[in-house]
């Protein structure tokens, strides 16, 4: 015969609300009483009935995320598997699964949107990579729908968590600079992206400051549009001897075509990257990179989501979360690396 919830609160001498506030991880249940539920419902194996508590709370227990990249981009890409993984962490031991979704296109990606806000599958959203313009977050905020916004809503009114992508350019951009470089230039994202539109702008107010010609250039998100667009840049009558690139991943296609050129890292180019991902440690004389801390952002954004969902928070908020900048060899000219 299988055990219910019900026996469970009775075998522990508790009420039924209780059994559900352990179940759910809720600490305001006194340690003693939270210990005396979970032994009685090891000794009895007891399995939560997934389905009657989605109808009870008409909740899924699913939060949701979707990804925009080009087919095959994702599966090498470090910074992903990081996010993906983060969530699923701070997700464990909670009533909730991460649901994923990936998509092509601005079409496919308001597709699934619409499907999602239509048939209410997951509870709440993270969102990654806002837009100046985002219809996401418009649809979202219209239809009342619990997210949490990972980058710069440019807007007090949504709920997010980021770094400071200005400060954070600005010193991948100075590193350089102080590190001998003279024509320090940046790979950006897509025209249009709130991340990577602050980089650009703290960039920006480091080679101004020194008096440099800024050297702005765009490209797709991923390793082989970042390597095709470096082939272009060396080629140019422009080429730099500096290059902050949006991020590892695209930084370490900039390698392999400073390789293509004959170029040498750092003596005849200098990359910083971003994210601080294990791609640093691929390259022969280690990637210098902005750590942009993931592991705090997702644990804060997966939180305020789930108590979003919950009820717990009313009013809209905007953490943001320090980063750091960790040098190797790829920022520092061959003198500096054998010091």
């Amino acid at each position: 015969m299988r055990v219910t919830q019900l026996d469970i609160a009775r075998l522990a001498k508790v009420s039924q609300a209780t059994v559900s506030r352990v179940l759910a991880g809720d600490d305001r249940v006194e340690a003693e009483i939270r210990g005396r539920v979970l032994n009685v419902i090891q000794l009895h194996n007891y399995r939560p009935d997934v389905r009657a508590r989605s109808l009870r709370l008409k909740r899924t227990g699913l939060i949701g995320l979707v990804l925009k990249r080009s087919h095959g981009v994702l599966a090498e890409d470090p910074f992903f598997a990081g996010l993906t993984v983060g969530i699923m962490d701070v997700l464990s031991g909670r009533p909730y699964h991460l649901c994923i979704d990936v998509v092509s296109d601005d079409h496919s990606q308001a597709v699934v949107y619409d499907e999602m806000l239509r048939t209410r599958r997951v509870d709440g959203l993270i969102l990654v990579e806002p837009e100046a313009r985002d219809e996401r977050v418009l649809r979202l905020q219209h239809d009342h729908f619990p997210f949490v916004l990972i980058g710069d809503p440019k807007s007090a009114e949504i709920a997010s968590v980021d770094n400071d992508n200005i400060h954070a350019g600005e010193i991948a951009t100075r590193h350089l600079i102080d590190s001998g470089y003279r024509q320090v230039g940046i790979l950006a994202g897509p025209c249009g992206v709130n991340f990577s539109n602050d980089r650009i702008e703290g960039y920006l107010r480091a080679a101004k400051a020194e008096g440099m010609q800024p050297l702005v250039w765009h490209s797709q998100f991923g390793f082989e549009s970042a390597r095709d667009a470096a082939l272009q840049i060396f080629d140019s009558v422009h080429r730099p001897d500096g290059l902050v690139v949006i991020d590892d991943f695209m930084a370490f296609g900039v390698v392999t075509a400073a390789k293509a050129r004959y170029l040498r890292i750092p003596d005849h180019l200098g990359v910083v990257g971003f994210n601080n991902t294990t791609l640093c440690n691929l390259i022969e004389v280690g990637l210098t990179s902005v750590d942009l801390a993931l592991d705090q952002i997702v644990d804060e954004a997966v939180s305020t989501l789930l108590d979003i969902i919950e009820g717990e928070v009313k009013t809209p908020s905007r953490t943001i979360v320090p980063c750091r900048l960790c040098v190797r060899g790829s920022s520092l000219r061959a003198e500096a690396v054998a010091v």
